[in-house]
């Protein structure tokens, strides 16, 4: 079989009816074009000139999957593609992180696979192979894989048994059910928004007969407490349903297993996706709850890693509706301590309320005395306002940092709770600064970034006094040194 992989191979034949499909609603604006057509200069041209926008498509798609060709190696993968200018790249096993298997809907119909040839240090995808037969995206990832541990290419070694991968998590139907339940959602309402905005655009709803102040006041008018109350359970329900919807086809099957380079992860109802998440790519992990979720002791783990896909904001999920006891095993399978407990967090000094809530009372005392004086709506405004400042001083209370021999811990949040662990190792730059509004107030905020650092939002320490910030920043630099000298004798 290798020496099959070295000869040059195209794509799957199925590639010409998918890339068929996916390029027809390109065609839209060229086929709303001819219906214009249609009426000003008779069918007959239109006609014609929408068989030769299909042709020229057709001829197009053929001639890019032709001169598509990638073969394997005895080191490298070699791709070579492009009609009119020729592009060929050469990708040695040694730059090959892992390569990664998804078969969306169509390439399950017809029994093939889409391959991502994943790199060390890059966040681009190098290699791409979009529809290839199934048994040939194994085969590769075998070979690669032979080739970087140094093992023969040989054909008896490709039809060897793959080693079964220890289990470390997996979510089951009721689970999936149960998560969903959890991750409520209005994400369809943006859906119908969107689809109504389009019909507008092209004239099949008229858009302000829907929605204007008059459809505004007859609903006012018929408003009751029971019509509010069955279309606010209807939301609810509808809600529900559509987080039960987006998790199971987003994690049906969901695994992870411990692979020889890292954590495997395979799910995915409509598109099945099979991923590694390289140890030593991880860079941070981030454990966090809803409030529900932390009600019932539920939570989710993510790990940012260098060079990650940033379809998903350079951010990989390990365990997304897990309980705590099920977490710990993962992070310890990543290098990453346990979280300690809540006594060891610190928080920040009391007088940071006055810049995380003054402002905010401040101007909820003009809009109260504004509703006094000149509009009595104003104090909703005065409301929403001191509304702002309590969740303010709630996130004061819960935000705070901890340190073990091994890591940094830091929590966010109120509602959304989020706990991040970065390891001493994977620190890039500790940066102390101080806005204007914190020098007043001797206060100033300390960031440990690391490489890839804008996927789990922002890990900073907001708010500390400006000398311990100065402190704990000397600290974190003096315990670096020591734990990357310990990572580099690790095995990877």
């Amino acid at each position: 079989m290798s020496d099959k992989m070295a000869e040059p191979r195209r794509l799957h034949p199925a590639t010409l009816v998918v890339r068929w499909l996916k390029i027809v609603p390109q065609m839209l604006a060229a086929f709303i074009g001819l219906t214009v057509a249609v009426m000003k200069e008779g069918v007959g041209g239109a006609l014609l000139t929408a068989v030769l926008l299909l042709l020229a498509g057709g001829v197009f798609v053929a001639l890019a999957w032709w001169r598509f060709t990638y073969r394997v190696e005895a080191n490298e993968i070699v791709i070579e593609k492009g009609v009119l200018q020729r592009q060929r790249r050469v990708i040695p096993f040694d730059r090959v992180q892992d390569i990664a298997i998804e078969q969306p809907l169509l390439a399950r119909i017809f029994g093939t696979a889409r391959v991502t040839v994943e790199t060390g240090g890059s966040d681009k995808e190098e290699g791409r192979l979009d529809m290839i037969g199934l048994g040939d995206a194994r085969a590769l990832r075998d070979r690669v894989r032979r080739g970087k541990a140094g093992a023969p290419a040989a054909a008896d070694a490709v039809d060897a048994p793959p080693a079964e991968e220890p289990l470390l998590f997996a979510m089951d139907v009721p689970r999936l059910l149960l998560a969903g339940l959890f991750n409520f959602s209005l994400v369809f309402l943006a859906v119908i928004g969107a689809v109504l905005q389009y019909l507008d655009q092209l004239g099949l709803v008229e858009w302000n007969q829907w929605f204007n102040s008059e459809r505004a006041d007859q609903a006012l008018h018929m408003a009751t407490m029971g019509t509010v109350a069955i279309l606010a359970v209807a939301l609810i329900l509808a809600g529900m349903v559509a987080g039960v919807v987006r998790m199971v086809s987003a994690n049906f099957g969901f695994r992870l297993t411990r692979a020889a380079a890292g954590f495997r992860r395979k799910r995915g109802l409509v598109t099945l996706t099979d991923v590694v998440i390289p140890l030593r790519r991880t860079q941070v992990a981030l454990i966090e709850s809803g409030p529900l979720q932390r009600l019932f002791g539920w939570h989710a783990l993510s790990f940012q890693t260098l060079g990650a896909d940033r379809k998903e904001g350079g951010v990989q999920i390990a365990a997304p509706f897990a309980r705590m006891a099920e977490l710990l095993p993962i992070l310890a399978e990543a290098g990453f301590p346990a979280p300690p407990p809540r006594t060891e967090f610190h928080g920040v000094p009391r007088r940071a309320l006055l810049r995380r809530a003054g402002p905010w009372l401040a101007l909820a005392a003009i809009a109260t005395g504004a509703a006094f004086a000149i509009e009595p709506l104003a104090g909703l405004g005065g409301a929403a306002l001191l509304a702002l400042a309590l969740a303010a001083v709630l996130r004061w209370r819960k935000h705070g940092h901890a340190l073990d021999d091994r890591a940094l811990f830091v929590r966010h949040g109120f509602l959304t709770r989020r706990l991040w662990i970065i390891p001493f190792e994977k620190a890039q730059t500790i940066n102390v600064s101080r806005g204007p509004l914190q020098r007043p107030l001797a206060l100033a905020s300390l960031l440990v970034d690391t490489a890839g650092g804008s996927g789990l939002y922002n890990q900073a320490i907001v708010d500390l006094d400006a000398r311990d910030a100065e402190r704990l920043a000397d600290r974190l630099l003096a315990l670096f040194y020591p734990a990357r000298a310990r990572a580099r004798l690790q095995p990877q």
